[in-house]
């Protein structure tokens, strides 16, 4: 084999012309800890496969058993499993988002044991939390690095598609047929908000979700997330043409609106690009424009509602559950008022559009203050300062991806109330993103850099043009005793 050649078949992701770098990389991590893409595939499958069972196909024993419900609990074990085992063996990096999750979650149950009694940890309300747990373990502990990001990438798109001939079904029998079969066949009618719901004479579909907002949220999301995620140009084209028809198919503004701001941040970063302080200035320009509309409008939130809906009733009824949902706040702030139904106008329904408005009533502002502290936690890293940080391409690109999502899931919430399927998807991405923050610290074999097929085969010519350069050039010695 010549020099070229040797080059070319053994240049590492971090462009280091060794194979046996690779090979001692591996030997180095536990054994334990080693990537298993075959393991985050099938985990891949279990968690992205609940998604497409209707809600309404449904198990009552106690409480209602939803198809992702029973994914998240037979993941729990193996999240739990290796969060021990890092922690016990080496190889865990504390991140702030740890502690913030774990005590959200003591607190909502809390609030539900301090506002209801202690049987309400037993019921749907007391199992919001521990969803919100176990899909943030998940995302924490099997898909925060590469080995585990790549296959559910790849899981997604499938799943992406499936959703939207779901979708085109629901729109060409006029109605959410799946979601009526499914409460046929169970016998579980969880709600008059599970019916179907017309706009602009087109039934709204939602396929398997539990509403059609939060259908067309998850593709506003898997749009980012694909586009970042994938390879293949091809690929990437495709994913966003499934996921901006998926998000239309909805018929709701708020995810067409996050959709056009995956847009708009694609757009800004490959304009760009050479800029390093891209990010940092948008950061700037977009507080600065919050801060003016909060100093010159008289009423920012009911501008806002007003200019971001596409029917104007629909925001006055949003700015009408903000009134009384702080009505309501006024004889319990700390810890709500839990699952109980809240006072308001008798021509309102019980639905609380915005997911921190819900968070207050059932876990009070301590409750809303700790969701919310859970996202920019996860981009923190407790460390010693001389702890060592490495970073590549492919986990930079992820990153990226990952707060594009979190920043969409953000945006809808102010108009969206997050339960079930979404709910569990907001606390996914925030345990990947989480542990794509641990991934900077820890060693490019616990990190999937140097799987075959992986980074190190997409390296461009000129690295691998440069690394056989490298391996041809004597070393000094040789010059030496060449001279001699």
């Amino acid at each position: 084999m010549t020099p070229t050649a040797a080059a070319l078949t053994t240049l590492s992701p971090a462009g280091l012309p060794t194979a046996r770098r690779s090979a001692r990389l591996r030997a180095a991590a536990p054994a334990w800890f080693r990537p298993e893409p075959r393991a985050a595939f099938f985990s891949a499958i279990i968690l992205l496969g609940g998604l497409l069972f209707p809600s309404e196909a449904a198990i009552k024993v106690g409480i209602v058993l939803t198809s992702l419900r029973i994914a998240l609990l037979v993941l729990l074990p193996w999240s739990i499993t290796v969060l021990a085992r890092k922690l016990t063996r080496g190889g865990f990096v504390p991140v702030m988002s740890d502690a913030v999750v774990l005590v959200l979650v003591l607190w909502m149950e809390l609030a539900l044991v301090v506002t209801q009694g202690p049987a309400a940890v037993a019921s749907a309300a007391g199992l919001r939390p521990v969803e919100f747990l176990s899909a943030y373990l998940a995302g924490r502990c099997l898909f925060g690095t590469r080995a585990g990001l790549e296959p559910f990438a790849r899981v997604l798109l499938a799943v992406a598609g499936i959703l939207l001939l779901m979708a085109m079904v629901d729109l060409a029998s006029g109605e959410n047929i799946f979601a009526r079969v499914a409460r046929q066949v169970f016998g579980v009618d969880r709600g008059a908000l599970y019916m179907t719901q017309y706009r602009f004479g087109l039934p709204r579909a939602r396929a398997s979700f539990e509403h059609a907002i939060l259908f067309g949220t998850f593709f506003a999301t898997c749009a980012t997330l694909l586009y970042h995620l994938l390879d293949s140009p091809t690929l990437r084209a495709a994913a966003v043409a499934v996921c901006f028809a998926g998000a239309l198919s909805a018929l709701s503004s708020a995810p067409l609106l996050a959709f056009m701001l995956f847009v708009a941040f694609v757009s800004f970063d490959r304009l760009f690009c050479h800029a390093t302080w891209r990010w940092t200035a948008l950061v700037g320009v977009m507080l600065y424009g919050l801060a003016m509309l909060l100093l010159l409008v008289d009423d920012p939130l009911r501008t806002l509602i007003d200019l971001f809906t596409l029917d104007p009733q629909t925001g006055v009824y949003r700015f009408l559950i903000w009134e009384w949902v702080a009505y309501n706040l006024q004889s319990s702030p700390f810890f709500g008022i839990g699952n109980r139904d809240w006072v308001r106008l008798s021509t309102m329904v019980s639905s609380v559009d915005a997911l921190w408005l819900a968070q207050a009533l059932n876990a009070g502002y301590v409750g809303t203050a700790l969701l919310a502290l859970s996202v920019p936690s996860a981009f923190f890293v407790w460390t010693p300062r001389a702890t060592p940080r490495r970073d590549d391409p492919w986990h930079a690109q992820a990153r990226k991806a990952i707060t594009i999502a979190l920043v969409q899931l953000c945006f809808i919430s102010f108009t969206v109330f997050f339960w079930g399927t979404v709910w569990a998807w907001f606390a996914l991405l925030i345990g990947i993103r989480a542990g794509l923050s641990e991934a900077r610290y820890l060693n490019p074999a616990a990190r999937g850099e140097d799987m075959a097929g992986g980074l190190a085969a997409r390296v461009p010519a000129r690295l691998t043009r440069s690394a056989g350069a490298a391996l041809r050039r004597p070393r000094p010695e040789e010059v030496r005793r060449a001279d001699a």
